[in-house]
């Protein structure tokens, strides 16, 4: 396969990764700010403060700015529009059904944001572009050939979800010194469901935890999970498979796709053998800086190494 068409495989299912995280972690938090905003405009304004970081957008002014500002590169629309441009020059690797949804995606948003600000009409944007997310997943699954274009894609989207899940809890689950946020606007009864919604992960916790959202729990569940399909642990471990996979399906049986495969495997071996203990008797935020350190480093190897500079 030609370097581009792999970067632009790559990319794209990093941004509609990207696009359906942000909408999903922009609605929660909104319905977040209606409950806290009145009792504790102070608290409402951290958790929003909080929230923007985590999505890379520290200076967006207001809900209508992540969801519709093209010229911000963390926002929704800028997403759906740089995973449409890459899949415009691959439509000859991609299903036709693929870059259907994904432009129906892309001009509902564009109509959406020419559109009068109303909270349930963004309400119902964001909504339509997390389910977008997951039909263009289902959709890419049912139609692709297990070769190497989808190998590329997957790829892309596992370690955007591991990106994207660590950093959100990064930001939004510690405080100033780097341990488990206890209260902020709420305490444990606020923060931490949000957070798990927020990876799409509540009741998939509550079916493990059905007792209470507790917050060392849910560091565990997001954290290091085998099973559930958001967690670090899983999307890393997905990632190192698939960096795996593409060895194989290059031929490249001791060359360059090696040590991309190694750089993603240090890490999934790190977090397979670290318990929750450890996580936090580190720092839950130096921790997974640390992560996002490491799983930059095997992304930015596997650009070097495959892709055109």
């Amino acid at each position: 396969m030609l370097s581009r068409v792999a970067d632009a495989l790559y990319w794209m299912g990093r941004y509609v990764e990207r696009a359906e995280h942000a909408a999903r972690v922009l609605e929660v938090t909104r319905q977040l700010l209606l409950d806290v905003r009145e009792v504790d405009p102070a608290a409402a304004e951290l958790h929003w403060q909080g929230a923007r970081v985590a999505l890379s957008m520290p200076e967006a002014t207001d809900a209508c700015a992540v969801a519709f500002d093209e010229h911000e590169p963390g926002s929704i629309a800028s997403s759906v529009a740089r995973a449409r441009e890459n899949a415009r020059q691959v439509r000859e690797v991609i299903s036709s059904e693929m870059w259907e949804h994904l432009n129906q995606t892309y001009w509902a948003l564009r109509e959406a944001s020419q559109q009068p600000a109303r909270e349930d009409e963004l309400s119902a944007t964001l909504g339509s572009v997390v389910s977008a997310g997951f039909s263009w997943a289902g959709v890419t699954d049912g139609t692709m050939r297990r070769g190497e274009g989808w190998l590329w894609i997957k790829l892309g989207q596992e370690v955007e979800r591991a990106d994207r899940v660590a950093r959100l809890l990064a930001v939004r689950g510690s405080d100033a010194s780097g341990a488990p946020a206890r209260s902020l606007g709420g305490g444990d009864n606020v923060l931490w469901p949000t957070l798990l919604r927020g990876a799409s992960a509540l009741e998939a916790y509550r079916k493990v935890h059905p007792a209470r959202v507790d917050p060392r729990r849910v560091v565990d569940f997001l954290v290091l999970d085998r099973e559930f399909p958001r967690s670090v642990r899983h999307c890393v471990a997905q990632a190192a498979a698939l960096a795996g996979a593409l060895v194989v399906a290059n031929g490249d049986g001791g060359g360059r796709g090696r040590g991309v495969e190694r750089a993603f495997g240090r890490l999934a071996s790190r977090l397979e053998y670290t318990d929750v203990d450890d996580v936090l008797s580190a720092g839950l935020a130096p921790f997974l800086l640390e992560v996002l350190h490491e799983l930059g480093g095997a992304s930015h190897q596997l650009q070097r190494t495959y892709f055109l500079h």
